[in-house]
């Protein structure tokens, strides 16, 4: 036996060391990665809707953009107008699926900001309206009675 030999026992016992080590980190790593994604539902209209189901709230209230228009003015021409829709059906199933049942639904047109040019060779303005459709879903308590 060399010298400098570690014996079969300081290997062993590094040899765990090293595991316990990696474990924890491992299990670090698991803890921090569960805590990412509880924040990140938490930031879900459907952990919005368990975090005031657990607050003890009997009625819950979100809205959601369903669609975007955007406006322009093109030179020497018109003003045109571009519409994006965005579906929420998966959203509201999931908020249901926390306990709640849809109520009532709204919907309004809030005007986001316009663009607007004077019109070419003549008096005028063309104008085009930046806005949104925004669903308003007001929820109730699924095991509460309404009268």
């Amino acid at each position: 036996m060399g010298f400098f030999k570690k014996t079969p026992e300081e290997i062993a016992s590094r040899e765990a060391r090293r595991r316990e080590e990696k474990e924890r980190r491992e299990a670090e790593r698991r803890a921090a990665e569960e805590r990412r994604r509880a924040e990140e539902f938490a930031k879900t209209p459907a952990g919005q809707a368990r975090a005031a189901r657990a607050a003890g709230a009997k009625l819950f209230q979100i809205s959601l953009p369903l669609s975007q228009t955007t406006g322009q003015t093109v030179a020497m021409m018109t003003a045109i107008a571009t519409t994006t829709t965005t579906e929420h059906a998966t959203t509201l199933d999931s908020v249901e699926a926390e306990g709640w049942r849809l109520e009532h639904a709204g919907y309004v047109y809030r005007i986001t900001g316009s663009v607007s040019r004077d019109k070419f060779l003549s008096s005028g303005q063309q104008e085009a309206m930046h806005g949104e459709i925004v669903g308003i879903y007001l929820f109730r308590l699924a095991d509460v009675v309404s009268r």
